[in-house]
C-alpha cells in the first residue's frame, strides 16, 4: 500500500513496538493523516471492538500481530484494508524510488549474519547502502533516503501478507519455527516464501539448493536461481568455492560456524547477479565482526571455550551450531514450549560422539530430555536436567572437565519469553554467568 492510499484515512496502528512507533512517526511527520489511533493486544478485545465501531479505513499491523488472529475475520467483514510497515516500504520503493534496489534476505536461520555480511561488503565497495528490517532499524525509516541499495532482513511475520516484493530475494533455508504465530508449519513455509510472491520480470530470487524443503516450496516460482551447487557458489565444510575455485576458508574470517559459509555462498551470489565486485567484497569481509548472540565466542575457562548462540530458536539451529565445531562439547538447550519436534536433534547427538553432555532447561526442557533419553545410549554421554541457566552452565562446565571436553554451546532451540525479554537479554545473562565463573576460577 502506498502512502498516497493512506492520505486523510482513518488509520489504526495495531502493535506499538519499534515498527509501529516508526510508522506512526513517519505518517505524522509527513502529515499523511490527522486520524491515527493505536492499539496493543493487552488493551483487550473490548477496546479493539470500540475502535472498529468508531470507524477505521486502514489497519497497519506490526509484525507481532499474526494475520491468523480471529479478529481479522471481523476486519474483513467490515471492509477494512490491512497493510504493514514493511508493505508500505516495499510499495513506496517500487513506485517512487526507482534508483534504489531493495534486497530482501530471509530464512529460518542465518538471516541477520547474511544481511550484515552483505551490508559490510557493499559499504566497503563504496555504495550508498542502508541496512534495516527485522535486524533493527524499521524499514519505513529508509523510504526517504537516496540509497543505491537497501538490504533488509525479513521475517515470516513481515512477509506473510505483502503486496510488493524486493527486487532481489535470497532464501537461506527453511525449517519448522514460529508455528504458533502461523497456525501450522505449512502456513509458516508459505508465508516465508511469500516474500518473493510479487517479484516482477527482471527481479531475482536466489535459493539454497541444499535445503530440500525450501526447494520444494519454491517450485513453480519465477526468477529463481540456485546457489550451493557444484557449478555455482557453494560451501565445502569450512571452505567457499566458485565452481572448483577455492575462494576462502572460514579461518580467514572472524565468524564461526560452517553454516555461515553456506550463507555466504548465497550472499556472494547476490553480488554476482547485481554485477558487483564480489572478489573485493570477500577481501573486505575479512574485517567483518560477527554479530553478538550468534555463535559468539564468550571466553575460555580451563581450556573450555564458551559459545553464546542465544539467537537459536529451533532444533535445526542447534544442530547447525553443533556441526560448526569439532571439539568434544556440551550443549545447553531449552526455552518455552514451542511445539517443536526434537527427534532430529536427538538423533544428531546419538550419532555424534563429540557431543558428550546435553543440559536441558525451562519449559520445553523435559520434552528435549525425554527425546534425547530415548535415542542416545552411548556410555560416555551425560544428560542433565537443570533448574535454570546458571546451574545449567555450571553443571555443563563441571561435567565437561571430567571428560576432557573443550566447548560449551548455549543454543536454546526455542524462545524464552516469560524467562527473558528477548534473545539479547538471554544471551547477556549467559555471558554474565560465564564471566562470573571465570572470576571464580582465577
Amino acid at each position: 500500500m502506498l502512502i498516497s492510499d493512506l492520505q486523510n484515512k482513518k488509520i489504526l496502528i495495531w502493535g506499538m513496538g519499534s515498527e509501529g512507533r516508526a510508522v506512526k512517526e513517519y505518517l505524522e511527520r509527513h502529515k499523511v493523516s490527522s486520524k491515527i489511533r493505536t492499539y496493543n493486544d493487552d488493551e483487550g478485545a473490548e477496546v479493539f471492538s470500540k475502535l472498529l465501531k468508531s470507524g477505521v479505513d486502514v489497519i497497519i499491523r506490526s509484525p507481532g500481530v499474526s494475520i491468523y488472529k480471529p479478529e481479522f475475520s471481523k476486519v474483513k467483514e467490515l471492509g477494512i484494508k490491512v497493510t504493514s510497515g514493511s508493505d508500505i516500504f516495499l510499495s513506496e520503493m517500487r513506485a517512487n524510488h526507482p534508483q534504489t534496489k531493495v534486497i530482501g534476505i530471509s530464512g529460518s536461520k542465518g538471516k541477520s549474519t547474511s544481511v550484515s555480511m552483505l551490508y559490510h561488503m557493499m559499504k566497503a565497495l563504496g555504495y550508498n547502502v542502508a541496512l534495516g528490517g527485522n535486524i533493527g532499524r524499521p524499514l519505513v525509516e529508509l523510504i526517504d533516503g537516496n540509497y543505491d541499495y537497501i538490504v533488509g532482513e525479513f521475517s515470516s511475520y513481515q512477509a506473510s501478507d505483502l503486496s510488493a516484493s524486493p527486487h532481489v530475494v535470497m532464501f537461506s533455508n527453511l525449517f519448522s519455527v514460529h508455528t504458533d504465530w502461523h497456525h501450522g508449519h505449512d502456513n509458516y513455509c508459505r508465508d516465508k516464501i511469500h516474500l518473493a510472491a510479487h517479484q516482477q520480470s527482471g527481479d531475482i530470487c536466489i535459493v539454497n539448493a541444499n535445503n530440500a524443503q525450501l526447494k520444494d516450496y519454491c517450485k513453480g516460482m519465477s526468477n529463481v536461481c540456485y546457489y550451493g551447487l557444484p557449478e555455482t557458489f557453494h560451501s565445502r565444510g569450512k571452505e567457499l568455492y566458485y565452481k572448483n575455485e577455492l575462494l576462502l576458508n572460514i579461518e580467514e574470517l572472524h565468524i564461526s560456524g560452517n553454516h555461515n559459509i553456506d550463507n555466504l555462498s548465497g550472499v556472494i551470489t547476490i553480488m554476482d547477479k547485481l554485477g558487483l565486485d564480489w572478489r573485493k567484497g570477500l577481501e573486505a569481509l575479512k574485517t567483518f565482526e560477527p554479530l553478538p548472540h550468534r555463535l559468539q565466542k564468550v571466553g575460555v575457562i580451563d581450556g573450555i571455550l564458551f559459545i553464546n548462540d542465544s539467537i537459536s530458536t529451533a532444533p535445526e539451529a542447534a544442530i547447525g551450531g553443533m556441526q560448526s565445531f569439532e571439539e568434544p562439547m556440551a550443549i545447553i538447550s531449552g526455552g518455552i514450549e514451542n511445539h517443536q519436534d526434537y527427534t532430529q536433534y536427538a538423533n544428531f547427538i546419538a550419532n555424534n560422539s563429540k557431543v558428550k553432555v546435553v543440559v536441558t532447561l525451562f519449559q520445553c526442557g523435559p520434552q528435549i530430555a525425554d527425546t534425547v533419553r530415548k535415542v542416545v545410549k552411548r556410555p560416555d554421554f551425560k544428560l542433565i536436567e537443570a533448574e535454570d541457566l546458571e546451574s545449567g552452565v555450571k553443571a555443563a562446565y563441571e561435567e565437561l572437565k571430567k571428560v576432557g571436553g573443550k566447548l560449551i554451546l548455549f543454543s536454546p532451540t526455542a524462545p524464552s519469553f516469560g524467562y527473558y525479554k528477548n534473545f539479547v537479554e538471554r544471551g547477556e545473562h549467559f555471558i554474565s554467568i560465564v564471566k562470573h565463573l571465570s572470576q571464580q576460577n582465577q
